[in-house]
């Protein structure tokens, strides 16, 4: 009898865990490993005319880029799209900077048409950043911001390159963890314990630590120009991690934008949007 009933407990635990911890695995792999999102827009749609370009990390990952020139200008902005999109995605909220300054438009890894197998939230992306800095500057650029929106703003405030002068950061989130947590909220309590388990996924194969991808407690510690964006009628990233993001740093520039949902900001704002991110880079680079 203590045998059965042994071997009944035995499988109402292992089975159950096994489950979860194949489930967690599955989140985090479609997580990580997210489908290709190749946009329709095209740059010539916005008067742009850019040349292609194949960067490379430090790491060996092939990035595809957009250099779009500005003739009599050796000033440049990096431009970051957002998880799971193409750099195509970013166009319509930044291509009036093309009147001031070069443009670097880049895939990020295991997005668009870029190599790269994983996406990390913001971990490893800060390899793709340090690419198109260092292309830039071996182009002649003397100085040098990054424009991001999303998971690229995140990614534009992890970033410690320190060639870069400005940024602008357009309604990233403030822990990978905490947006995580969000995105899996309809699974209750059990929210927490999957993604602590993909935490562990994630450790084992990429190496990046969710926990460690905080462009809040990042932001703390820059010391250059940072225009921080955010509309507060976002439900995909609360305007609320924007709101920490700034308290970590006071001397950060924070805009909220009323009923503004997620990839809304410039459409809501309209000419203020433009007036604004152009003249915070006019201003600092």
């Amino acid at each position: 009898m203590n045998t059965l009933l042994f071997k009944i407990v035995w499988r109402l635990v292992v089975y159950p865990a096994l489950a979860f911890a194949a489930l967690s695995f599955v989140f985090l792999w479609i997580y990580i490993h997210p489908r290709r999102n190749v946009g329709h827009d095209k740059p010539e749609t916005f008067g742009l005319k850019p040349r292609p370009l194949t960067l490379t990390t430090a790491d060996g990952v092939k990035l595809d880029a957009w250099f779009v020139p500005r003739e009599g200008s050796r000033k440049a902005v990096v431009i970051c799209h957002g998880y799971p999109m193409d750099k195509s995605d970013v166009l319509g909220l930044t291509s009036y900077l093309n009147k001031d300054f070069n443009l670097l438009y880049i895939d990020f890894r295991a997005m668009g048409r870029s190599g790269g197998f994983f996406s990390t939230g913001g971990a490893r992306e800060t390899r793709d950043v340090d690419a198109a800095v260092s292309w830039l500057k071996d182009d002649g650029m003397d100085s040098v911001g990054i424009y991001g929106f999303s998971m690229g703003a995140a990614t534009a405030l992890l970033s410690t390159n320190p060639a870069l002068k400005a940024r602008v950061a357009d309604s990233p989130f403030a822990n990978l963890r905490e947006a995580l947590d969000g995105v899996f909220s309809p699974f209750g309590v059990l929210r927490r314990p999957l993604v602590g388990a993909m935490r562990l996924w994630g450790l084992l194969l990429t190496g990046s630590d969710i926990d460690e991808v905080s462009p809040e407690k990042s932001a703390a510690s820059i010391t250059t120009p940072v225009l921080l964006i955010h509309g507060d009628a976002d439900e995909t990233v609360n305007y609320s991690g924007s709101l920490r993001i700034k308290a970590a740093n006071p001397a950060i520039e924070l805009w909220i934008i009323k009923g503004a949902g997620h990839g809304e900001t410039r459409y809501k704002a309209l000419s203020d949007y433009e007036k604004r991110v152009r003249g915070f880079f006019l201003k600092n680079l």
